[in-house]
Order: structure tokens, then sequence, then C-alpha cells
């Protein structure tokens, strides 16, 4: 459904959550995550790599549109999302991807049995066929610290020439903490990166590239003040833009404003602060 601000039409409701990758702002910083990743997972030999962010910052989409990126030619790629599964948990996962069938835990009923229909399914499936095997672990803050050792071993899987495996570990910022605490798993670690938050300018650059991808033509109705206290509340957090930004084009709309205003912006604010969703008493003041 449409909608109409002032003279401005949206084809939908453009600061919806979603992995959507035309909605995808490529910061510096995002852009530079993937395309750090983007080079590690080619060179073949890196092993294993770690994103990480705060809540809400983009590091699911920031996978999903990395994932597009590789050619299914080149790379088999599981992408596992839970990161509550232990490790014999996560092998039959990543067994079910590659074969595209569910494989369930009485298909093999121990570790040993498991990892070694992962060797035979890894070389027949994937290596065989020139492709290059990708492991992305969203959520990995979750995992046992002894999971994310045994996640580590598998990318010993390789020949003399050639390694099978690539790992990236992606998770908020405790999971830097966790990998530190294992040497063995913090000295593979090939490649790291940390996604921060937006700048106020690259606020106003993704709220633009929202609206854009939402089917806006003409100037972003939105004023400089409600960007630069939308910049401020969310911290420059995306998923909190979305959250208030959603909310105060609602407000905006209910009320016949032409353009988003700040005034739109601190009442949707203080009413999540009233409502315990927000946590910023400075907004309570004014």
């Amino acid at each position: 459904m449409s909608l109409r601000l002032g003279e401005s039409v949206l084809a939908r409701q453009p600061f919806d959550n979603t992995r959507d990758p035309r909605c995808f702002y490529a910061s510096s910083g995002h852009a530079e995550a993937i395309s750090r990743l983007q080079f590690m997972i080619e060179d073949r030999n890196m092993g294993l790599g770690m994103l990480t962010g705060e809540i809400g910052c983009g590091k699911t989409i920031s996978r999903t549109v990395l994932q597009n990126k590789l050619s299914p030619e080149q790379y088999t790629v599981v992408s596992i999302e839970n990161g509550m599964l232990n490790f014999d948990e996560l092998l039959l996962e990543i067994l079910s991807q590659i074969r595209r069938e569910r494989v369930v835990s009485g298909d093999y009923p121990d570790r040993y049995s498991r990892l070694s229909a992962f060797k035979q399914t890894l070389m027949r499936r994937v290596v065989e066929a020139g492709r290059h095997l990708v492991i992305l672990i969203d959520e990995a803050q979750s995992l046992h610290s002894s999971d994310i050792e045994a996640i580590k071993s598998l990318t010993n899987i390789s020949s003399e020439r050639r390694n099978f495996i690539t790992v990236i570990l992606i998770g908020q910022p405790e999971l830097r903490q966790m990998v530190k605490a294992l040497p063995p798993v913090d000295q593979r670690i090939s490649l790291r990166y940390h996604l921060n938050p937006l700048s106020p300018r690259e606020t106003l650059h993704y709220i633009a590239h929202r609206m854009r991808s939402a089917g806006l033509e003409g100037p972003i109705p939105i004023s400089r003040e409600a960007v630069a206290l939308l910049a401020e509340v969310s911290g420059g957090i995306p998923r909190e833009i979305n959250r208030l930004g959603k909310l105060a084009l609602e407000h905006a709309i209910a009320n016949d404003q032409p353009v988003i205003r700040s005034s739109s912006v601190r009442i949707v604010a203080k009413d999540l602060v009233r409502q315990g969703g927000l946590n910023d008493p400075s907004l309570m003041a004014d």
C-alpha cells in the first residue's frame, strides 16, 4: 500500500526491517566490511574470519549482501542463523544445507559419524565440483567456547595444496572477548572487522536511500532537524533509525505534515521512553 506525505509518494513503508538487498545502504563501514570479507573468501586460504557489531547495526543484511556476491558456480554457502546450536547440531545443519535435504540426528547419532558424513559430503558435493565451502555463522556470540574451538577445527580440512573451507563468525561485540579468551582460535582469525554506528551524515544518506528504495522521487521529505534528532536518539544504529523513522513517518502522515519534522521524531521517541522501549531520559526534560 502506498504512503503519501505531502507531495511525496512512497510505494511502501521505507523503514521496515528487512533483509531485502535493495534496502541495504552501503555506508563506508558496511562497504568496507563486505569488501574485506569477500577478499578473504576469494583468497580461499585465510580460514577463519570474524564480523562484529552492536545489535541492529546491519550485520545480518551485510551477510545477505555478501552471500549474494558469491558465485554458486565457485562457492557453496552455508548460512547458519541460530547461534544457540551446539557443534553436533551445527554439523547436521551444515550437512542439510549442502545436501539440500533435511538430515536428522537419527541419521548420524554421534559426532564421529557426523564428521565422517561431513567430510564425505564436502569432497563429493563441493570439492570435486570445483567449489569452495563458505560457512557463515550469525549470532556467534551465543556459541559455547568449546563449540567455537570445534568450528575452528573444520578449517583444518584441506589438501596439501588448498584449503576447502572458510568460516566467518558473525556476532555482537562480546564475541571478540570470547575469541580473545581462546588463544588457539584467536590466533587463527585471519580477518576481523567491527561495524560502527552510522555518523549523522550517514544517517541522512541512509534515510534517503531507504526512501528511494521505497519508490520516492523528488526531495527527501524530512527536515534536517528531524534527521539530526533521529541520529542522536538512535545512536546511529540502523534498526533504531528504522523503528523511530517508521513511527515518525506515520505520525507525520496522520497529522497532514508535508515532511517529517523533528516534533514528530520527538513525540514518538518520548512515547517509546514512557513505554520502556527506549532509554533516553533526556527526551523527557523538554
